[in-house]
């Protein structure tokens, strides 16, 4: 049954709400309540390649991504709860000029730290990785911290850990609105009744403009689809294999299952208002682009030809939630107190999830930050990006290229 109180009730059980929940049980919180209209980890989690990269010339972006990737090295002797990690490092490849200058700054940035990132010859790169078929012209930065992990595995740990430590679960429940007094939140309204609390923390991911929307909040986020799909085994393929990122055209690839995982960014974005899907429907039911899939596949396979005659045997789509900037929106809006905002993954989620968390738990414990909040403000794009329009051409401008700015 459903409780009639908590201190802090969360809404979504993505990785996001699940890494709030563990932060802020760890953090000393009670009375932590998680709720999902569906099961846990059961909206674009499951989808994600789930690839973990901290490495980045901006100075906000490093420090956050270097607690995120140092909590995935410890996650069980943080949590006591295991996940699927595999540090197998990555390889980002650059093809022309400009985006070779950048791998030059993401390695000076990185050997300031003393960090073991190093650029390497075509030749050692297909030693790394058999079936790849890097150009002669291409520049090849092997970043050996990188990983990926079983995204599912992670939002499921982080559930289990908060609840080792207190925390309460309840999916198919929907949150359909908050109760509101001067100024602040005191409750949420669900299809099992009203729980009065102190605060709520909005991680509902596709839908979380569209729950803001009816608080009056104008959340400048947006669901943008994602697309990725799995082979069958291929020959060669290593489950050791770095990951192999491609600056220009925008792709990844990595192991998975015997087979590869392929996915990129720029092919046709398309971002969705939530509004129009029916109220039961599920990211697993999302429609597929065979366009986008064909331009993928043509795309990688100039770089590993074994995927020239490999048989697809998933394909991965998903709805993460893009902001005009790239970044996490997390805070409190301001004029309304008791509700932190989560949203904006950027295609990022599982990466981005234990700064995201730990973010939380210093909003709700009134600590001191412990990473400036500014940068990730809810208020921080003013009026502009008020519209949906426009809103949804940034966003989509974003997406399209992921690779090319925060990243």
């Amino acid at each position: 049954m459903l409780p009639s109180s908590a201190n802090t009730v969360i809404i979504g059980g993505g990785v996001l709400g699940t890494s709030a929940a563990f932060h802020l049980t760890d953090a000393g919180h009670s009375d932590v309540l998680l709720i999902d209209q569906g099961p846990i980890a059961s909206g674009t989690t499951p989808q994600a390649a789930g690839q973990t990269g901290y490495l980045n010339t901006d100075e906000f972006a490093f420090k956050f991504g270097q607690y995120c990737i140092e909590f995935f090295e410890t996650f069980e002797q943080r949590t006591g709860r295991a996940i699927d990690f595999r540090q197998s490092g990555s390889l980002r490849v650059a093809l022309t000029e400009k985006y070779q200058n950048d791998l030059d700054a993401r390695l000076q940035a990185a050997t300031g730290r003393d960090h073991d990132v190093e650029f390497i010859s075509a030749d050692r790169a297909k030693t790394l990785v058999p079936t790849f078929n890097p150009p002669d012209d291409c520049r090849i930065l092997l970043i050996p911290r990188d990983g990926y992990v079983e995204p599912k595995s992670v939002a499921v740990a982080y559930t289990a850990a908060a609840c080792d430590r207190g925390a309460t679960v309840h999916t198919r429940v929907e949150a359909t609105g908050l109760v509101i007094n001067n100024g602040r939140v005191t409750g949420v309204k669900t299809n099992d009744g009203v729980v009065e609390t102190q605060w709520v923390v909005l991680a509902a991911g596709a839908w979380t403009r569209n729950f803001a929307q009816q608080l009056g909040l104008n959340l400048r986020t947006v669901p943008v689809r994602h697309q990725a799909f799995v082979t069958a085994p291929i020959t060669d393929v290593t489950p050791d294999q770095p990951i192999v990122r491609f600056t220009e055209p925008q792709l990844y690839v990595r192991h998975e299952a015997g087979g590869l995982l392929v996915g990129g960014y720029g092919y046709r974005p398309l971002s969705f208002d939530m509004n129009d899907f029916h109220r039961k429907f599920e990211i697993s039911a999302l429609e597929a682009d065979p366009v986008y899939y064909q331009q993928l596949r043509d795309q990688a396979g100039k770089f590993f030809p074994s995927l020239g005659g490999a048989t697809i045997t998933q394909e991965r789509r998903g709805l993460p939630t893009i902001s005009p900037d790239g970044r996490l929106i997390l805070s409190e809006p301001g004029g309304l107190r008791g509700l932190v905002v989560l949203s904006a993954c950027g295609v990022g989620g599982i990466d981005r999830s234990p700064g995201a968390g730990r973010m939380v738990a210093d909003i709700v414990g009134e600590r001191t930050p412990w990473i400036d909040p500014g940068v990730l403000s809810v208020d921080r794009f003013g009026d502009n990006f008020a519209s949906d329009a426009s809103l949804r051409a940034q966003c989509e401008e974003i997406y399209a290229h992921h690779y090319h700015e925060i990243y």
